[in-house]
């Protein structure tokens, strides 16, 4: 799937169609299977093409390893929550899948597919309505909403440099899937993990101050930790606090 989901990653922006037979995006030979192998042929090929020996993008083994870790953390949430049906072990693979995408795209780009936004959106407005009590289902249009409203006055303030409207979008995304609580966690640490980055790299001379940085990577990272251990993290917070 991390191989799959970094033919979608390339394709998507160039784009292509995901179907059809892979090919170095430097020479365009067409690669063969044993090219294809996920981590190992990357290894065995010393980071070159086959081909023309040109340096492949360490994206390749960074999102087949990131894929691979991510979906075996939502088979053990659901394993651990006693919830493991195949309804929900896919749909949380659908998650996991479409940030990644998003997360890599505005990490190289600067650009947040929306379209797969707006789809995954779509979906998880139905699922979460067809298998959630109501009370939930309402606490995360809520948090959907809320966060949508909160990433566009922003906008509005800084007159669209403080944050893109792909971000707006995708905070509709994060508030929808993780209910109030968790998506103002999810937030916090978007923001708080962005600000140490930044000023790493302006310490670093990497950035200058009124330099833009993609905001998407962070929202997606602070996403995944709230997914996987907010609840844990949370509460044992509140527990050493009172």
């Amino acid at each position: 799937m991390g191989s799959f989901l970094n033919v979608v990653i390339d394709r998507t922006v160039r784009g292509e169609g995901i179907g059809g037979r892979s090919y170095c995006e430097h020479c365009r030979a067409t690669l063969k299977t044993v090219d294809l192998v996920p981590i190992v042929s990357f290894v065995t090929l010393g980071a070159k093409c086959r081909y023309c020996k040109k340096k492949l993008s360490w994206q390749y083994p960074i999102v087949e390893t990131l894929t691979a870790t991510l979906f075996t953390l939502a088979f053990w949430v659901l394993v651990s929550s006693g919830v493991l049906v195949v309804p929900a072990l896919l749909y949380w693979m659908l998650i996991v899948s479409v940030m990644v995408i998003v997360g890599v795209i505005d990490f190289k780009f600067s650009l947040i597919p929306t379209t797969f936004v707006y789809g995954l959106s779509l979906i998880c407005l139905f699922y979460i309505y067809f298998t959630s009590p109501s009370p939930i289902f309402i606490d995360h249009v809520i948090a959907a909403f809320g966060a949508t409203g909160f990433f566009l006055l922003i906008v509005l303030v800084t007159f669209g440099r403080g944050m893109g409207q792909g971000d707006v979008v995708l905070a509709f995304l994060i508030g929808l899937v993780l209910g109030v609580k968790l998506t103002i966690f999810s937030l916090f640490l978007a923001f708080l993990i962005g600000a140490v980055v930044s000023v790493g790299l302006i310490a670093a001379s990497r950035k200058k101050f009124g330099n833009t940085v993609p905001f998407g990577p962070f929202l997606v990272t602070g996403f995944f930790i709230a997914l996987f251990w907010g609840e844990w993290i949370l509460n044992n917070y509140f527990l050493v606090l009172y």
